[in-house]
């Protein structure tokens, strides 16, 4: 989340409860979602009654990493007093990878 971890953690205070102070400061690239769905259905030459169906299902097709920002978040005690160089390193995700999944159906 920063260029220089060390030198962005002397700038930031965290207020602890009933202290005035910032809140919320901290906030993430924002989240997109695009799926998308392919299908086709052919009749059966025996019997109109009967079908076959293809799907072709894609989440997240373009595959998109977007960070959680409050995932940063329940880390920053932690890095204000232990670990200077961990300071506001993203530790979550708010998306899933691209996923596809296929079916095929006979309907009768």
């Amino acid at each position: 989340m920063f260029a220089d971890p060390a030198a962005a953690q002397n700038d930031f205070t965290l207020a602890l409860p009933g202290q005035v102070g910032s809140r919320n400061i901290l906030r993430g690239n924002g989240y997109a979602g695009l799926d998308m769905s392919l299908m086709k259905r052919w009749k059966m030459p025996y019997n109109e009654q009967h079908s076959l169906q293809f799907r072709w299902e894609v989440f997240n097709v373009p595959n998109l990493t977007r960070f959680n920002a409050q995932g940063v978040g329940s880390s920053l005690l932690t890095s204000l007093t232990q670990n200077p160089n961990s300071f506001g390193v993203y530790t979550s995700l708010l998306t899933q990878p691209r996923v596809m999944q296929f079916a095929l159906r006979y309907e009768f």
